[in-house]
């Protein structure tokens, strides 16, 4: 008993000083990059310069407080559980990286070997960050589906660090002004290229792990699956948008695309955090119907206001200004409508196990005042309640 009440203890100190970790290593980025305006370092692949760039120095301390915070939760709820463990250590890992880095840049000038060890640090140690989402292999008991799964950790360790070794000897160091790296090897950089390709067939893995798992699982676990479903979806959209930028309009491609990018990595531990601690588990239906029917009613809105912008200038050449006023005031007229609509929509069907219920529980109430008969009574609410509870049994006592 002695253990289980020191072990939470232990873990929140630990929690504390990661926070504090990455607090000081912002506020020591603050006086050095933002006050004093000196340039670099290197952080997430990218050269940060400037206080515009301080984006992607935010982005990186605040996903470590949350996978910390994350992780120190399930270990204290679910200590028998590694994925808390392994997102634990992860935090550690970027905590600890993030006030080295930030200490050196704010102890040397920018010519210094200190502050070039610095830069090399930061072109690489965000790539540990990797295996907070292929914990999935392992989601959610913290086992692997079968033993035949047991080849995917190990593609995914091996793809992982050939990542490493390819940003730590790549022969620049950031994204922005060329800056040599001191530790460069092209000859092992084009291997380790080689050898980051198999964190794909890992990715693709952890994938299909979740498929065959929602396939065999309980109810409870399908929730859980869902759960990750929607946050990976979601993460797996951010980063094909930022190397699509990065691709095919790399003058558009910079530091708040690999900001946007870098946030995206907490939203995978924190519905890991939702479904293991089963906390509002079953909301997810109505997460994902709310979520699709608002994308859609942006994608409505927008198209009236760009199509009535344009049909007002073709057909009634009215002005620019007078065309805009007039179709923002039609979309607002429309948002209520359509948002209506779309709710309706998409709760019968995503949702449809609540939408049924609570038609069901408003058809009961219109039909209650009518009734007399005690016996038709109960009948109809017995017949409501296996409806939509589907309770094991049900008990009904009437006073007489």
């Amino acid at each position: 008993m002695r253990r289980s009440r020191l072990a939470p203890r232990w873990v929140w100190i630990v929690w504390l000083t990661l926070v504090a970790a990455l607090l000081t290593g912002l506020g020591l980025w603050v006086v050095q990059g933002v006050v004093r305006g000196v340039p670099g370092p290197v952080l997430s692949g990218v050269y940060v310069d400037g206080p515009l760039d301080a984006l992607i120095v935010v982005a990186y301390a605040v996903t470590g407080g949350v996978l910390a915070s994350i992780g120190a939760i399930l270990v204290t709820r679910v200590s028998h559980n590694p994925i808390g463990w392994i997102l634990g250590a992860v935090a550690v890992w970027l905590s600890t990286t993030f006030l080295l880095i930030m200490a050196l840049h704010f102890l040397h000038s920018p010519n210094d070997p200190q502050t070039a060890f610095a830069n090399w640090l930061g072109n690489w140690t965000f790539v540990i960050s990797v295996p907070a989402s292929l914990v999935l292999l392992i989601f959610p008991t913290g086992a692997l589906p079968s033993p035949r799964w047991r080849i995917m950790p190990w593609l995914a360790i091996a793809g992982i660090a050939g990542w490493v070794t390819l940003e730590a000897t790549s022969e620049v160091l950031g994204l922005g002004p060329v800056i040599p790296n001191p530790y460069a090897n092209p000859q092992l950089s084009q291997i380790a290229d080689a050898v980051a390709l198999l964190i794909l067939p890992a990715l693709v893995g952890t994938v299909a792990s979740l498929v065959v798992r929602y396939r065999r699982s309980s109810p409870e676990v399908r929730f859980q699956i869902k759960w990750v479903a929607l946050a990976g979806a979601f993460q797996i959209s951010v980063w094909a948008l930022v190397w699509a930028l990065e691709a095919f309009r790399p003058e558009a491609f910079g530091t708040e695309a690999v900001a946007l990018g870098t946030l995206s990595l907490i939203i995978v531990p924190v519905a890991l955090g939702v479904a293991i601690s089963k906390y509002r588990l079953y909301d997810i239906d109505r997460l994902v119907s709310r979520t699709v029917s608002y994308a859609a009613l942006g994608v409505l809105l927008a198209g009236v206001f760009v199509g009535g912008v344009i049909g007002a200038q073709a057909l009634f050449g009215v002005t620019d200004d007078l065309a805009v006023a007039g179709t923002t005031l039609a979309a607002a007229a429309l948002f209520n409508p359509l948002r209506r609509r779309l709710h309706d929509l998409m709760d019968r069907q995503f949702n449809r196990r609540k939408f049924d219920a609570e038609r069901v529980v408003e058809d009961f109430s219109s039909r209650i005042n009518s009734v007399t008969d005690s016996d038709e009574l109960a009948s109809d609410l017995s017949a409501t309640l296996e409806s939509t509870l589907a309770p094991a049994s049900i008990g009904i006592w009437i006073r007489a």
